[in-house]
């Protein structure tokens, strides 16, 4: 009987299970897998590039190469780790074969995960969403203006809500150097938006 990691969730215990078994071949596993993550993968996509359909796409290709790749694939705690890792790799690997093209942050659209919901009456006025569009889009231009070691820090800390820790292991730094990277990113956001303010 194989010992199970131990200080696991539930939710990364059942991952694991899933993916023993996709690794055997089973594709329903893998495809019920699948369904557990899509979401968090493609918002980390998004905002390193603030492209949807660049995300979805690169969502799509890392579940693929998961898939291929599923014989490899160790029984360790961290499945979303893992996941995030492959997430990484393919966002700079794309980011170069396609010339290292620089971010471009578009207008938001109402349902863009980085727009905050806008629920008061006053909110529903024309030119408080068109405020609300136009200070979102000031935030994404200062994210996308960051250095990329930068970004990956600050999406992975700031807007995905990940650990220091998991940050280190995800992009396979020390966790000094996260914690430099995450300072540096704070300080030159806020210098940039400062800098802008009218």
């Amino acid at each position: 009987m194989k010992r199970k990691p131990q200080g696991l969730s539930p939710r990364e215990a059942e991952d694991i299970e899933l993916m023993c078994r996709a690794r055997e071949g089973d594709a329903d596993a893998f495809t019920l897998l699948v369904r557990r993550h899509p979401d968090g993968l493609i918002r980390f996509l998004f905002r390193m590039s603030w492209d949807r359909e660049r995300a979805e796409d690169g969502a799509q290709e890392v579940f693929l190469k998961r898939w291929s790749a599923r014989g490899r694939y160790p029984p360790t705690p961290g499945f979303s780790t893992f996941v995030y890792q492959m997430a990484r790799n393919h966002y700079i690997d794309e980011t170069r074969r396609s010339h290292a093209r620089p971010v471009e942050a578009a207008i938001p659209c109402d349902d863009d995960w980085s727009l905050s919901a806008l629920r008061s009456a006053e909110a529903l006025e024309p030119q408080h969403q068109a405020f609300e569009r136009y200070r979102m889009w000031r935030i994404r231009e200062a994210i996308a203006s960051l250095p990329e070691p930068h970004r990956l820090v600050f999406v992975l800390v700031h807007l995905e809500g990940r650990k220091l820790a998991e940050v280190s292991a995800i992009l396979d730094i020390p966790l000094g150097t996260v914690k430099s990277r995450m300072h540096t990113a704070v300080r030159m956001l806020r210098e940039r938006l400062g800098s802008n303010e009218d």
